[in-house]
């Protein structure tokens, strides 16, 4: 219904702050159904402030295009969550499900009681809580989303007779019957949620959606003990509770329910926090991090080096993706050519040489002399000039530069004019991002690295991420006056 942005929020001081950006899809705009719940999304979940909610800070129409500004949560829904875990073949512990549990009913509670500024209450319910609007952070937060279903008394419209909102597994049986609903309703999905996650089964699901609401309308449930022999006692309970198919056997309120869901916690695991969820969804989660990590780093260096390097391209225009294959794979590209920082120099020289010849009678030699010491002064000198910064290796292989002398009818260099010695030029890139070496020498600069100019010949290239432990080495051969791409995974055999 929505295209979803990581966006950043830039302050004066140079502070950021990461947000998500929620934007309706164009097809959609039409739609006034559609456009009126999620302006009711904002004018329910605006208001809201709990650290248990994700805060909506903004809300608003640029041109047919509406928006909601939210609260960027680094982490993964629940509902990913459980596929991990199924995939590895394992289960959430307890503990960690009690305190996720016990988190959203904090949160509902909140909601439940929410007043508006003249303190009238304002009846929000929830009626979408499942997996998927459950988030937790890499940082132990756990936090409930979307409110786009959420129905309180000051909305502007009514949900239609008979039209059931929300996801058939999770739906309370009030739901699935279309009566009248009470925060109660939320409990009972919140009690569906940590049963899912305690015995990894969806108490309610059936073949089709008719037999799945059929199943919620009958709320007929195991004991949770009966799947998953280490549940608590009281645990059991208090879910069998929650799941009661009359309301009135249920939870008054949600935080009755987040009062027995943290007392059995704390018999469990007295000393639980926070820190503890962290600790196990890095872990859980610990290759996305790293990729993650390295696809940011990744983006966020080379958007700045084409900014740097081309002022006229729009880099900040750019996916990630174009900007990984321009940063890779189409250097040689007519838009975009390469761009040796010595040609418009060179040409000065060249120039100067003929001026020199022409009107003191300066030599060839001198000449050479002059070209030379000024292509390898600072900024211009061979190797990594500009991005590499480090004098010029010593030549290398067949090709670096050196005069072949062990053939009879070679004829020997003259004696007043040096060698010619000849340059190529290196693209260097890694995945995830590298320092590089050449034949030991580290360039000042991390990848991508453009237009690094080597002596023709025989190099030793080491690359090496110090943050991963990530490294890899290579031999290449520059050929002279060529500009090649070297082009590294790191994390590949």
């Amino acid at each position: 219904m929505a295209h979803i942005f990581r966006a950043h929020l830039s302050s004066a001081a140079g502070a950021t702050k990461e947000l998500v950006i929620k934007r309706v899809l164009p097809h959609l705009v039409q739609n006034r159904d559609f456009i009126e719940m999620f302006i009711d999304e904002a004018r329910i979940s605006m208001p809201l402030n709990h650290g248990n909610i994700i805060q909506v800070y903004e809300f608003g129409q640029v041109g047919q295009n509406y928006f909601l500004a939210m609260e960027y949560l680094r982490g993964r829904n629940q509902e990913t969550v459980l596929t991990r875990l199924e995939e590895k073949g394992r289960r959430i512990p307890i503990p960690v499900a009690l305190f996720i549990a016990s988190e959203i009913a904090k949160g509902l509670d909140y909601a439940h009681r929410f007043r508006d500024p003249h303190d009238r209450p304002t009846g929000i319910i929830h009626r979408d809580v499942s997996p998927q609007n459950i988030l937790v952070g890499f940082h132990g937060e756990v936090k409930l989303t979307d409110f786009g279903i959420a129905k309180a008394k000051s909305r502007i419209r009514q949900t239609g007779q008979g039209i059931i909102r929300g996801k058939a597994c999770y739906l309370s049986p009030e739901q699935a019957e279309c009566t009248e609903l009470d925060g109660r309703s939320d409990l009972f999905s919140l009690a569906t949620v940590l049963y899912e996650m305690l015995t990894g089964v969806r108490v309610f699901e059936g073949d089709t959606e008719v037999a799945t609401l059929q199943k919620v309308r009958r709320s007929t449930v195991q004991p949770l003990s009966r799947l998953r022999s280490d549940v608590p006692g009281q645990v059991d309970a208090a879910v069998q509770k929650a799941l009661s198919r009359d309301r009135s056997d249920r939870f008054d309120t949600a935080g009755a329910f987040q009062v027995v869901l943290s007392s059995a916690l704390f018999e469990l695991e007295p000393e639980f926090t926070s820190a503890a969820v962290a600790d196990w969804m890095r872990k859980l989660f610990s290759d996305d991090i790293t990729r993650e990590i390295t696809e940011r780093t990744t983006k966020e260096r080379m958007l700045k080096r084409l900014k740097r390097e081309d002022a006229e391209m729009d880099a900040s225009k750019l996916t990630t993706g174009e900007i990984l294959q321009m940063g890779t794979l189409s250097i040689k590209s007519d838009k975009y050519p390469p761009v040796h920082p010595s040609r418009g120099k060179r040409r000065i020289l060249i120039s100067l040489l003929v001026v020199l010849i022409l009107g003191t009678g300066v030599g060839v030699w001198a000449g050479w002399a002059v070209i030379e010491q000024w292509l390898g002064g600072e900024g211009n000198g061979p190797v990594g000039t500009g991005d590499a910064g480090l004098a010029d290796p010593e030549p290398v292989g067949p090709d670096a530069g050196a005069v072949v002398t062990d053939h009879a009818d070679t004829k020997p260099a003259a004696a007043d004019k040096p060698p010619k010695i000849l340059y190529g030029y290196l693209n260097l890139n890694a995945a995830p991002w590298a320092y590089v070496e050449i034949d030991g020498k580290r360039l000042k600069k991390e990848t991508p690295l453009f237009n690094v100019r080597v002596r023709a010949g025989k190099h030793r290239l080491r690359f090496f991420n110090p943050e991963l432990k990530l490294k890899k080495t290579m031999t290449v051969t520059v050929r002279p006056n060529k500009t090649q791409e070297i082009i590294v995974k790191l994390d590949e055999p």
